[in-house]
């Protein structure tokens, strides 16, 4: 193998710049083809078959507990209605009525055990949201094939 010659020129200054402009010119053409493409419309048809559920809001009504705390009375005041698909909306509403007792016994039992701080917050509203959901699951769907969607509030005051 022969070495390179001690004569022999140096890299210029111009060909790094070059580089570093063309590796540019590539990155920023990369970043603008989704765009002039509009890639997500390849997929179109897959989709455009997603159809959204319509859905109801089914009233439930009122609870009122008291909060578990040391000093100082406290009470919690909840308006409750749940949204369900519009296609179950009729059994959701007879379940509801049928089994009203047993959901808001339910829903006593597990709110009255909670504190200030459990209920206060967006936080804890969401928790509350989920646990909610749960305790009506339980008693009106306990096979676990649940219509209802979510729990919403209507009021919610924290005395």
């Amino acid at each position: 193998m022969s070495e390179p010659a001690a004569d022999a020129p140096a890299p210029k200054k111009g060909n790094k710049l070059i580089f570093v402009i063309v590796g540019l010119v590539c990155v920023a053409g990369g970043a603008a083809v989704p765009m002039l493409l509009n890639v997500p419309a390849f997929g179109k048809g897959k989709s455009e078959k997603k159809v959204e559920k319509k859905t109801v809001i089914v009233p439930f009504g009122e609870v009122v507990v008291n909060l578990t705390e040391d000093r100082m009375n406290r009470y919690l005041r909840l308006k409750i209605a749940v949204l369900a698909d519009a296609e179950s909306e009729k059994e959701v509403t007879d379940k509801l009525t049928k089994q009203k007792a047993a959901v808001k016994s339910r829903m006593i039992g597990h709110l009255s055990g909670k504190t200030l701080k459990d209920v206060s917050g967006t936080v804890g509203v969401n928790r509350l949201q989920r646990e909610i959901l749960e305790k009506i699951d339980d008693v009106i769907y306990p096979d676990g094939e649940s219509k209802v969607r979510d729990v919403l509030f209507e009021e919610y005051v924290v005395q």
